[in-house]
Parts: structure tokens; C-alpha cells; sequence
């Protein structure tokens, strides 16, 4: 068979500047797009403001009023700061934290939620995230099938906690996500001819098979050229394949101006406003340094006005 000259010779993607964005999979909770264009450095900011900088509601403190569960009170404190809370129209309604610092019990800043479940005489009682009563119908727990605690026959847990807005810099319980990733587009060069012999193609392609049975289909039917995988986001096993079986075969390269970014949302806030908000509240950054640039800019060129 031949040489490997194929692996070598790709032609370069075409670098046309405009920026295009492509949903590829979406359902209720999770989102994956595609990227043309855009730089990395703005689309990892973005993806950093999603977990970071995006604003949701979450309890912040609890008082117990009873609680002879087998659960300690801390702990259960705890459990419910992560119970994700409704959030879409909190974040238009109360006042950010950075603008409650001194604010105490203010209703602008600020809501109640009640937990009282007793268990007088079952063997035992599951209270959910769905038993949590909320003053505000738009702040309530996204999900109502979150178990928080069992009790036993006899045992009762009676609370009050305080939500307020935070963000995920501040802790993991207001993050709107529960992960986002950014990864490059794999594209694999291949070129069949390349190989030894026979017997070390069909060692490569049932390596490959492994990763993808499409994927294989391709490579035989057209034998040589490149193919780009929008629909695959982990390379792990191409770059094993094309290491191990697949030397002067094919080869995986990753496209500089075409990145997916993925992220599954708690529930807090839908995945077009979690997306949106965290596109906002980047602006935001960029504009406050654009301000203080300008007015550094102007400091130095009155500086170096001055005589001496």
C-alpha cells in the first residue's frame, strides 16, 4: 500500500470571520452549542460567568425550630442550601447581594421558606424538597422529588429558611449549572491507502468501531480525506486508536474556530435565560474595565502634559 503522504497534505479549513452559533442536542435541562468563529477567550469567559457570575436564588440561613431526626441540624442545613430554587423571574424581582450588604430581613433582598413534616405514626416518612412552602409562588424548590431527610415513627423536623440571590463564586448552591464544558471540534484525516498492509487497516477500523460504527462506515466508503465530528465530544478513544492501531492512518486535530459549549442547567433558571444572563453580566465586566481604562488613559495623558 502506499505512503502516508495523505495524513500530510489536508487542505486548510476556510477562516471566514463571521461569528454563527448552532444548537446541536437539546432537552429540558441540557444544552450543546456550536461555536463558528468566535474567540476562545470570549467563550470561555462565558462559560466561566455561567458557573461563577450568574445570579439565582438559594437558602442562605435556616433556623431550626425542632428537629429529633437522625439528622444533625448543620446537615440538614446544608441539604436544603442545595436544593436548586426557581429563579427566572427572582433575578428581575430582588436586589443582587453586592446591594444588600446591610440589609437585614428586607423583603426586597430576601424570602421564607417553611418545613414542617411530623410522622406520628408511619414506619417511615420521606420529606421531599416538594414539602418546602415558599411565601413567594416564584421562588420554590425546581424540583419536588428531592429527598431530604426520613423519619421515623415519632420523629418530626419543623424549619425556617431564608433564600436569598447569590452567585457561584460565592458558593457551588447558586451556580444555575451543574456543569459547561468547552471543547474544540475533532476532525480526523484519514487515508487507508497509507497503511502497512490489509490486516493493519482492519486492526484500525475495528479500533474504531469501538468509538463509532458511522464513523467506520466513512472511512471505508470514501477511502481518504477528512471528516469533521460535530456530534462527538470526547476524543479519548480516537487518540488511543490513532496511536495504538491507527498510526499513518489517520490523524486527530482539533479545529481552531469551532468550540461546543455544553452546560446542564439545575433547574434554577431555564437554559436560555442562564445562557443569556451569563452574556450579560460578562458585558457588564467588559464595560466597568472599558470605564476605568478610559479614565486611567486620561490620568496618564494629563500626567504627561505636566512640565517639569
Amino acid at each position: 500500500m502506499g505512503g502516508k503522504a495523505g495524513l500530510s497534505s489536508h487542505k486548510t479549513e476556510k477562516t471566514d470571520s463571521e461569528w454563527q452559533a448552532k444548537v446541536l442536542e437539546k432537552s429540558d435541562s441540557k444544552i450543546s452549542i456550536l461555536f463558528r468563529n468566535v474567540p476562545l477567550h470570549i467563550l470561555s469567559a462565558i462559560r466561566r460567568s455561567l458557573m461563577e457570575e450568574v445570579p439565582t436564588m438559594a437558602i442562605s440561613a435556616v433556623i431550626v425550630l425542632e428537629n429529633n431526626t437522625v439528622l444533625y441540624d448543620e446537615i440538614l442545613a446544608h441539604r436544603l442550601a442545595m436544593i436548586p430554587l426557581t429563579s427566572d423571574k427572582a433575578i428581575e424581582k430582588y436586589k443582587p447581594p453586592e446591594e444588600c450588604i446591610e440589609c437585614k430581613d428586607c423583603t426586597d433582598c430576601s424570602t421564607k421558606l417553611y418545613l414542617e413534616v411530623r410522622n406520628p405514626d408511619k414506619d417511615e416518612l420521606v420529606v421531599y424538597s416538594g414539602h418546602l412552602k415558599s411565601e413567594d409562588p416564584d421562588v420554590k424548590p425546581a424540583l419536588d422529588n428531592i429527598p431530604i431527610v426520613i423519619l421515623d415513627r415519632g420523629q418530626s423536623v419543623v424549619l425556617e429558611a431564608e433564600a436569598r440571590l447569590g452567585r457561584g463564586r460565592e458558593h457551588i448552591k447558586w451556580s444555575p449549572v451543574s456543569i459547561a464544558t468547552l471543547v474544540s471540534v475533532p476532525c480526523v484525516d484519514f487515508d487507508l491507502s497509507g497503511a502497512e498492509s490489509r490486516e493493519k487497516v482492519e486492526a484500525c477500523l475495528s479500533c474504531l468501531s469501538n468509538f463509532s460504527e458511522a464513523l467506520v462506515e466513512d472511512l471505508r466508503s470514501k477511502g481518504r480525506g477528512s471528516i469533521k465530528l460535530e456530534r462527538f465530544k470526547s476524543s479519548s478513544l480516537l487518540r488511543y486508536c490513532e496511536a495504538q492501531a491507527c498510526s499513518g492512518i489517520i490523524r486527530v486535530r482539533y479545529s481552531d474556530r469551532e468550540k461546543i459549549l455544553t452546560f446542564e442547567a439545575t433547574g434554577a433558571l431555564s437554559l436560555e435565560n442562564a445562557l443569556l444572563t451569563a452574556i450579560k453580566e460578562v458585558k457588564k465586566k467588559v464595560e466597568w474595565l472599558e470605564g476605568k481604562t478610559g479614565s486611567l488613559q486620561k490620568t496618564v495623558v494629563k500626567q504627561g502634559d505636566s512640565s517639569y
